[in-house]
């Protein structure tokens, strides 16, 4: 997380002075006190923190979009999820988004906020369906000559506030990378932001996949912004190239090929692509080109058990760190309390939680 508003840091360093208190005198019974209108402070500017960092991630996505689709294209959110029922069966449901909505609103919230206004019958009852993803097109106004079919941007890695703050306070990236055992868990640490550019054909994916790696600072720079109305959005955002040798606007630090290699190579659920790490801005983005046939596929598969498995494997991550590390289990359930309840003072028997 990159964290810069003050009273986050602020509350950041309260809790690691808490934390450091513990870890001195682990018999101890700690004193927690937090004013309820700062704790009101710190969820605005958690949310707004986020928000910031997906905006990043829309920013590059209308950039690219701007020249791959000739510059005009609506927004659509999806979500995608399976009915609550024995059937399982998928469900994928879109509406057209305006771009306000899309900068101001987090990506888990925007899929859950969808879904609020739908229930299914079960039982004699209505209820709720339940968000398994959810992502945001581009579609072009018209056809385009490029034989890009549309992009998506999704965050594929969705984190609760109080999962990001205690991995925040525990060092759980860099502790991943040292433990032997957890560095098999390091793609579910870590939120992911994810451009799809969805291409007619096998051969268009290939030109475009090029086109990205020949994309200089002049064409992708902040000029383009001010047709969306995003300039004053992107103030903060480095336009600068990462190698003043190589001036390209996108720094590839891997790709990978699902898409022409041998047989032997290929992922075996069939998903294919070309898959590529960028740095931009400062920030990593995972970058996919992807034939649309395959496309149509991929979004079967996304409400099945593989994406509830992947969920599944970083809730289990992180119960196993709780047991290694208790003091983890404590502040990952203590600000779970504060992130979401309204009646925050406990007492427990590591600390007594007072909320002034």
């Amino acid at each position: 997380m990159v964290i810069q508003e003050p009273v986050l840091h602020q509350f950041i360093a309260f809790l690691a002075a808490k934390k450091a208190e513990q870890e001195a005198s682990p018999g101890s019974h700690v004193r927690i006190e937090l004013p309820r209108d700062f704790i009101i402070r710190v969820r605005e500017a958690f949310r707004l923190n986020i928000i910031q960092g997906e905006r990043n991630l829309h920013t590059l996505a209308h950039l690219l979009s701007s020249i791959l689709l000739d510059g005009k294209f609506e927004l659509h959110c999806n979500v995608i999820g399976a009915l609550p029922d024995s059937s399982q069966r998928p469900f994928l449901i879109r509406e057209r988004i305006e771009r306000d909505t899309l900068l101001n609103v987090t990506d888990i919230d925007l899929g859950n906020h969808m879904l609020d206004h739908f229930r299914y019958r079960k039982d004699q009852e209505w209820v709720p369906l339940e968000l398994s993803a959810n992502f945001v097109e581009y579609l072009p106004c018209a056809p385009v000559r490029s034989g890009v079919n549309r992009l998506t941007s999704r965050v594929k890695a969705e984190e609760e506030l109080w999962n990001k703050v205690t991995d925040e306070l525990f060092g759980v990236d860099e502790l991943v990378v040292k433990d032997k055992h957890f560095r098999q868990f390091s793609k579910f640490i870590k939120d992911i932001f994810g451009i799809k550019i969805v291409c007619e054909d096998e051969a268009s994916c290939l030109k475009v996949h090029k086109r990205l790696e020949e994309l200089t600072f002049d064409e992708l720079d902040r000029r383009r912004l001010e047709m969306y109305g995003l300039a004053d959005e992107a103030v903060d955002i480095d336009f600068h190239p990462v190698d003043e040798d190589k001036p390209s606007a996108l720094h590839f630090l891997e790709t990978k090929d699902y898409l022409t290699c041998h047989e032997e190579q290929m992922k075996k659920t069939g998903w294919r692509a070309l898959k590529s790490v960028v740095l931009w801005s400062e920030r990593l983005f995972e970058i996919q080109v992807q034939p649309l046939s395959n496309y149509y596929l991929e979004l079967d598969h996304m409400s099945g058990p593989s994406h509830r498995s992947f969920k599944l494997r970083r809730d289990a991550m992180r119960a196993e760190l709780s047991e290694r590390i208790p003091l983890y289990g404590f502040y990952r359930d203590l600000l779970r309390m504060l992130f979401m309840e309204d009646e925050l003072s406990f007492e427990c028997e590591q600390a007594s939680v007072i909320i002034t």
